[in-house]
């Protein structure tokens, strides 16, 4: 009987949700392990983030050293946007699909989504036939994309250990996921009418570079879960 007892607990499985929660937290720890590094590099990394996103600044614009994050604080904060971004969908989406095909499927959509925020100002200074719009463009994303990471890395650990108030932790999720693009949006559009650019580029730039992206990867997304 005791043997009996001791085996059963031996092969007693974990529920899933706990399995898939004790990874996201891990992944959790990892990003603040970035955020942490970042800060080293940067000592005044939050109020730079804060600032620089807020902020009406363009790339000619001349930026002291008080308005720079060195480019290893920037990669580990887009580092931490990758990972946040995923914890939180995958923690938020309601699905019947087994825990690693949605972090694989998570992931895909994000890193495509991020990838072609990464290269739309490339392609935006092609179309438009002016570097200094692109490399502005470039810069509005790079302020978005660390503003959102911190944001989604602190409703990660939320949404994790907070399961009662999960519903409105998921409201806002959503919300600053959709300021992503937004946000860019906005800032790119003011510059762009700022420097008469015609409505024509306005909308190209807004529609195959901006909305469609979007649009695909969501339905892609919705329709796969």
């Amino acid at each position: 009987m005791i043997l009996a007892t001791h085996m059963y607990a031996v092969i007693e499985l974990l529920p899933r949700e706990i399995v898939l929660k004790n990874t996201l937290l891990s992944l959790v720890l990892v990003c603040f392990g970035f955020v942490g590094l970042s800060r080293l590099s940067c000592p005044n990394l939050f109020t730079i983030v804060y600032r620089n996103y807020f902020s009406n600044k363009v790339y000619d614009s001349t930026l002291n050293d008080s308005e720079k994050i060195s480019p290893f604080a920037n990669v580990m904060l887009i580092l931490n946007l990758i990972i946040s971004l995923n914890i939180c969908l995958v923690s938020m989406v309601n699905s019947t699909l087994e825990d690693e095909l949605l972090i694989k499927l998570a992931f895909f959509v994000s890193w495509i989504y991020l990838f072609l925020c990464f290269i739309s100002h490339r392609l935006i200074a092609m179309i438009f036939e002016d570097k200094s719009f692109g490399r502005t463009i470039g810069m509005f994303t790079q302020q978005v994309f660390n503003f959102s990471g911190l944001l989604l890395l602190v409703l990660a650990l939320f949404a994790l250990l907070n399961d009662a108030y999960k519903v409105w932790i998921q409201c806002i999720v959503y919300f600053v996921i959709i300021s992503l693009p937004l946000a860019k949006i906005i800032k790119g559009v003011i510059y762009a009418k700022i420097n008469n650019y015609r409505w024509l580029y306005i909308i190209l730039y807004l529609c195959t570079l901006e909305i469609l992206p979007v649009v695909l990867l969501w339905h892609y997304f919705v329709g796969k879960i």
